[in-house]
């Protein structure tokens, strides 16, 4: 099948995430990926923040609240008696390419914004991993106690703070693909 064959049969399919759609702040991204001919976006995510449970089995991790927007202090409101983690997590967008001369020039451009960016395979297909460094993973509360040691005023001002910069980033990568 041809790369624009493909390109039209993946982007007919439905969204296969969560929620079912791509996230409001890396839409208009994944648009102007998506009209390019050499391009197509497979997966993304604009980051997020999220709070999830961990009982030390990998396949029992549960998600307890996630957002894609600045938080509250109130997102941090919850009982449970397990370990919870925090973690926040910047802007991913896995791009399939025509050819490894399209991958290197989409790579450079992305690695202008993005140095953590990368080819993830050429197997089957060539894919891009776009990807940015803002993260943060800590413990929480453990059987309902804070681990925190500082406010949480502060600590939803630093995740808020991280997401501004993830989303100027997906503005700043829109501008030089234009």
């Amino acid at each position: 099948m041809s790369f624009a064959n493909e390109k039209k049969v993946f982007l007919s399919k439905l969204d296969k995430s969560n929620k079912s759609k791509i996230d409001k702040h890396i839409q208009s991204l994944i648009n102007i990926i998506n009209q390019k001919e050499n391009y197509y976006t497979t997966s993304s995510c604009s980051g997020r923040v999220y709070l999830r449970s961990n009982s030390h089995q990998k396949d029992n991790i549960k998600l307890l609240k996630i957002s894609h927007d600045l938080i509250n202090t109130e997102f941090f409101n919850i009982n449970n008696n397990q370990l919870i983690w925090l973690q926040l997590a910047d802007c991913i967008v896995h791009v399939a390419c025509k050819d490894l001369d399209s991958a290197t020039k989409l790579l450079n451009l992305a690695k202008s914004v993005y140095k953590q960016s990368n080819i993830l395979t050429i197997s089957n297909k060539i894919i891009l991993e776009i990807k940015g460094s803002q993260a943060i993973s800590m413990p929480l509360f453990d059987d309902n106690k804070l681990l925190f040691n500082k406010n949480l005023e502060w600590l939803r001002d630093l995740v808020n703070n991280k997401l501004v910069l993830i989303h100027q980033n997906i503005k700043k990568f829109e501008e030089k693909l234009k």
